[in-house]
C-alpha cells in the first residue's frame, strides 16, 4: 500500500466520506489525443491529466464552510465544496498585496522604516515602531508571520496612495479573472476584503508562482537583522509546513467573520501538484486537518497520465 492510500485508508476508517452534495470534476475522452474535464479541451500527448480513481468516492466531510483543490498544472477543479460562496478570505488577502507590492519594489536592499500610522492593532508587532529593516526582510515579515503592520508598511513604502494601492490589488483581481473578489484593504482584517475559494485558488497559483512569494510561505522560521543590530526570529503561522505534506508554499488567514482559513500548494510523491484551499473551519487546528485531509484524498483519489 502506498503513502497516500494509506492516509486515505485511515480516512475512510474515521467515517470521513462525503455525502454527494460535494462536486467532482466530469471527464471525457474525445479521441486518443484529447481528453476534456470539466469542458475544458486538453492536449493528452503534452499534458498529465488527473483521472480519477474510483468515482464511487466522493470526497471528504470537512469542518470547512467552503473548500476547493485543483490541479495546478490544467487549472482544473478536482473537488470543491460551497467553492462559489463569498465570503472574508483575512490575511490570504496578503498574497495580493504582496504580488502588487513587487509590482512596485522600491528595491530589496533599499530600507523601510515602521510608522505609528502603520499599526493595525490587531496582533503583535514582529518589527517594531521606528525600526528600520530592508524591504527583503520586511516582505518575508508580512508573508510568513502574518504581520498585519508590515502589510501597511509594504502599502505605504510604494509611491502608490492608499486608495492607488487597493485599486491595483482589485484591478489585479480583476485581471486574474476573480470574480467573487474584492479588496478594501492591504491586511485582510476588513471583513470587506472578500472572495470564494475557486477565486482563492486562481489567487494562488498566481501568487505561489512568484519565486519571492514561494520561498517566503515554505519558510518554517526567519531570522534577520535591522540596521540598528536588533536581532529578530520569527515563526510561520502556517503549522501545516510541519505536517506530513510536502508543502511548496502556503498562506493562513482568520478574522472572527473568515473563520480560520488556509490555501498551500501541495507537492505529491509522484511530483503531482495541487493547490488546496479551506474556508470558514471550526478551530486553528480543524483548518490544518482540513487541508491535510482533503489533499490526502485528492494525492490518492486521482491519478495523473
Amino acid at each position: 500500500m502506498n503513502f497516500w492510500a494509506l492516509i486515505s485508508t485511515i480516512i475512510l476508517t474515521w467515517q470521513l466520506t462525503a455525502p454527494s452534495v460535494y462536486h467532482l470534476p466530469i471527464f471525457k475522452l474525445q479521441d486518443k489525443n484529447q481528453v476534456i474535464v470539466s469542458g475544458q479541451v486538453f492536449d493528452a500527448q503534452q499534458t498529465k491529466i488527473p483521472h480519477k480513481v474510483d468515482n464511487n468516492s466522493l470526497g471528504v466531510k470537512l469542518t470547512a464552510q467552503a473548500a476547493a483543490v485543483m490541479d495546478k498544472n490544467t487549472g482544473t477543479v478536482l473537488w470543491q465544496k460551497n467553492a462559489d460562496e463569498v465570503r472574508p478570505l483575512a490575511s490570504i488577502t496578503k498574497l495580493m498585496t504582496a504580488l502588487v507590492f513587487l509590482d512596485n519594489n522600491p528595491g530589496w536592499d533599499e530600507t523601510l522604516t515602521m510608522a505609528k500610522g502603520d499599526e493595525a492593532g490587531a496582533n503583535s508587532a514582529s518589527i517594531l515602531r521606528d525600526e528600520t529593516v530592508t524591504f527583503k526582510d520586511a516582505f518575508n515579515t508580512m508573508l510568513i508571520a502574518s504581520d498585519n503592520n508590515v502589510a501597511n508598511a509594504l502599502s505605504r513604502s510604494t509611491d502608490l496612495k492608499p486608495e492607488e494601492f487597493i485599486k491595483a490589488m482589485n484591478t489585479k483581481a480583476k485581471a486574474l479573472g476573480l470574480a467573487q473578489t474584492s479588496f478594501v484593504d492591504p491586511t485582510g482584517l476588513s471583513a470587506k476584503n472578500v472572495s470564494s475559494a475557486n477565486d482563492i485558488l486562481l489567487l494562488a497559483k498566481k501568487a505561489f508562482a512568484n519565486s519571492d512569494i514561494r520561498n517566503a510561505t515554505n519558510q518554517k522560521t526567519y531570522s534577520f537583522t535591522a540596521t540598528s543590530g536588533q536581532s529578530h526570529k520569527i515563526n510561520s503561522t502556517n503549522h501545516l509546513l510541519s505536517g506530513f505534506l510536502e508543502v511548496v508554499a502556503g498562506k493562513t488567514g482568520f478574522i472572527t467573520e473568515s473563520g480560520h482559513c488556509l490555501v498551500a500548494e501541495i507537492e505529491g510523491d509522484k511530483d503531482q501538484r495541487i493547490i488546496s484551499v479551506v474556508l470558514g473551519s471550526a478551530s486553528n487546528a480543524d483548518r490544518f486537518n482540513d487541508l491535510k485531509i482533503l489533499s490526502a484524498w485528492t494525492l490518492n483519489n486521482f491519478v495523473w497520465y
